[in-house]
């Protein structure tokens, strides 16, 4: 062979070998990019058009505290009703370009499965009588096909862990527990400042305060039934929060004397509405973590609480329990709350501190990135 052809061949292997070399960059870098892109996750931000509730406020609480590289997703305005879900079913999918979606608010589209879902509790599926017809009908088709679907699912109380595998038979492993936690703003606040603050909602003297939205749940006609059945002269009820949209039509036939409804209370009143209380009292019967006793205890105030799994699950023994079916033993609550005396009101009050402050957003936000990241990197 002639040294003309020896170098040409040497040229050629050497071409290919190049050739081969930077094919398996470009695959590389590929592949990293892919990678890159597949590890971003993204938030469905949807919720955050309604007034400010349970959802809305664990959402508002976590994002502060989560990394700054968590994307978003939201319309463009705030849809509600059918608009919204179709939005949520149908554009946000489009949007996600191979991203991780964490939808925090209950819903997520059913399409997408690599998604992780927040369920903050299972009441559609518990009690749909609760809940508008439609709603009801449509959370019964959705939730639980979507729960089987996604990747992982976080929900705020072990209590609603249990309800989530009866209703949807999913593996008790996707399910993770994740504590709601408490603003730091929860905090007591002197007296005299704390009932400066309230003057303007007309609250002159001792109240025994509810917050939470008027819906059957709640239980706000046993509460004013055992009100009626009590001694309370010189002392208000105060009722803050309005009727939730998507409850079934919620009345009171009649408001006993000393009660006072307060309607929608602005957020940033609610530290100095708690402090100022003479005591909290919470008679839901059902729910999924809980968070107003909890914001209660964590501004200093005495609270008595309905006798149901999940605030035994949260307050522990930092509150009073009683009988949600009893008139009577949520009226003898109601007296014990007034006749604390000032020592037994401040030892109550340091003991529910202490108890609140196990319970913090930047927790809450740490776990959810953790199952995040576990999630995108799958």
């Amino acid at each position: 062979m002639s040294s003309r052809v020896k170098r040409r061949s040497r040229a050629d292997a050497l071409l290919r070998l190049t050739w081969i070399v930077e094919r398996s960059k470009y695959r590389a870098s590929v592949l990293r990019l892919n990678r890159a892109i597949n590890l971003e996750t993204c938030v469905n931000l949807r919720t955050l058009g309604y007034h400010i509730t349970g959802v809305q406020r664990y959402l508002l609480s976590l994002l502060p505290h989560l990394p700054a590289e968590l994307g978003s997703v939201k319309p463009s305005r705030a849809l509600q009703g059918i608009k919204g879900h179709l939005w949520e079913q149908l554009y946000l999918p489009t949007q996600l370009k191979h991203r991780l979606l964490w939808s925090p608010g209950n819903t997520g589209p059913l399409g997408v499965t690599r998604q992780v879902l927040t369920v903050h509790d299972a009441a559609p599926l518990d009690h749909p009588e609760w809940f508008e017809r439609k709603f009801a009908l449509w959370y019964s088709a959705l939730l639980p096909r979507l729960i089987r679907k996604v990747r992982a699912i976080i929900t705020v109380s072990h209590f609603s862990k249990d309800r989530i595998i009866r209703f949807t038979g999913v593996e008790p492993e996707r399910i993770h527990v994740i504590f709601n936690g408490v603003d730091r703003r929860f905090r007591p606040m002197d007296p005299e400042t704390a009932k400066e603050a309230v003057t303007s909602l007309g609250l002159a003297g001792p109240y025994i305060l509810f917050v939470g939205s008027l819906e059957p749940r709640k239980n706000l006609k046993m509460l004013l039934k055992a009100w009626e059945l009590g001694s309370f002269d010189g002392a208000t009820l105060a009722v803050a929060g309005a009727t939730g949209h998507l409850f079934e039509r919620f009345e009171l036939n009649s408001i006993p004397k000393g009660v006072r409804l307060l309607g929608r209370v602005k957020d940033e009143l609610l530290p100095a509405l708690y402090s100022g209380a003479t005591g909290f009292v919470y008679g839901s019967i059902y729910e999924g973590f809980g968070l107003p006793p909890l914001e209660a205890l964590a501004c200093g105030c005495p609270v008595a609480v309905s006798d149901i799994p999940p605030h035994r699950e949260v307050c522990g023994g930092t509150a009073t329990y009683f009988d949600p079916f009893s008139p009577a033993d949520l009226s003898s609550s109601l007296e014990d709350l007034l006749r604390l005396d000032r020592a037994q009101r401040a030892s109550v009050a340091e003991q529910g501190v202490r108890h609140a402050a196990l319970y913090s957003w930047e927790t809450a936000a740490a776990e959810t990135w953790q199952i995040l990241k576990r999630e995108a990197n799958r």
